[in-house]
């Protein structure tokens, strides 16, 4: 039954990478802290009635095929997670460095091999740092994707290809031939929660709600909270967080600081309960929200 408050959906999500190389060295450390990782995570927003949406490498796929199909079982979504320079074929720049049909090669090598790792056909995706083009998102589309978690509004890396100045920082439906624009294209982009004004930017880098930025106080709570005020003040359609973080970290454990920190965010989302409904999606999950609400699609 609703409370009369206005929606906020809220989306807590992994990106989960193979352990670290020197091609990819953002990873966990090895495939043991990879696993105690995604388990901790999931369990502890399962049990808090949260729906966490995983962003899958094909290596990890392959690696924690059981594991990850009991938590697909268990009501988690498997995303695929694109990160070039983990396939085969010598792949070495990141994604929005390639041109579309490089790009098309890519994700159809990613999502061959998750789907003979899981056995299950991904609908949505994230590629690793944020990397994308213009061409991206009709790409992704073409090939059957429905929603994604592609972009980080103010981010503006041009190593990575990873330049989002600009960029929509609401869910919105996407245009085929534009990162940044908002268009007609039935693929619902939900980006990373960020503060994208100039202002805040350091190193190219906008603040955003990746679990290991910071404490909630300190970090987080500000962040969301100017977010939330942004919202209410644009009249945004359909209202979202989106939180993430990567498979390194030890939320298996209830004394790491990691752990504490998602804890704390858990709480401070329950805490939210007072102004919003609150609605735990799936990236799947959202897009569904999303239609009813927006009525497009």
């Amino acid at each position: 039954m609703s409370s009369g408050n206005p929606p906020l959906h809220v989306a807590f999500t992994m990106e989960c990478q193979p352990a670290a190389t020197r091609a990819a060295p953002e990873g966990p450390k090895n495939w043991e802290q990879s696993a105690r990782s995604i388990d901790g995570f999931c369990t502890r927003l399962l049990r808090a009635g949260m729906v966490p949406t995983l962003f899958v490498t094909p290596r990890c796929a392959e690696e924690h095929a059981p594991s990850l199909e009991e938590l697909a079982s268990a009501g988690v979504e498997l995303g695929l997670a694109i990160q070039p320079q983990s396939l085969d074929g010598g792949f070495g720049r990141h994604l929005g460095q390639y041109n579309r049909g490089q790009q098309r090669v890519i994700v159809e090598a990613s999502l061959r091999r998750f789907q003979d790792a899981l056995g299950t056909r991904p609908q949505s995706l994230r590629p690793a740092l944020y990397s994308a083009s213009d061409a991206t998102f009709g790409m992704a589309y073409e090939l059957g994707f429905r929603q994604g978690s592609v972009s980080c509004p103010g981010r503006q890396v041009p190593k990575h290809a990873a330049v989002w100045t600009g960029a929509v920082p609401d869910p919105h439906y996407v245009d085929p031939d534009s990162r940044l624009r908002a268009g007609n294209l039935p693929f619902l982009e939900v980006p990373l929660t960020a503060d994208a004004s100039p202002e805040q930017n350091r190193g190219g880098l906008s603040p955003d709600v990746t679990i290991e930025n910071g404490t909630l106080e300190k970090w987080h709570r500000p962040l969301i909270d100017g977010q939330l005020q942004r919202m209410e003040r644009d009249d945004v359609a359909f209202r979202a967080l989106c939180i993430s973080t990567r498979n390194c970290f030890s939320y298996h454990d209830k004394t790491d600081r990691y752990r504490a920190i998602l804890d704390d965010l858990i709480d401070f989302v329950d805490r939210l309960e007072d102004r919003y409904e609150v609605r735990p999606v799936s990236l799947a999950s959202a897009h569904a929200w999303f239609r009813s609400i927006v009525g497009a699609g």
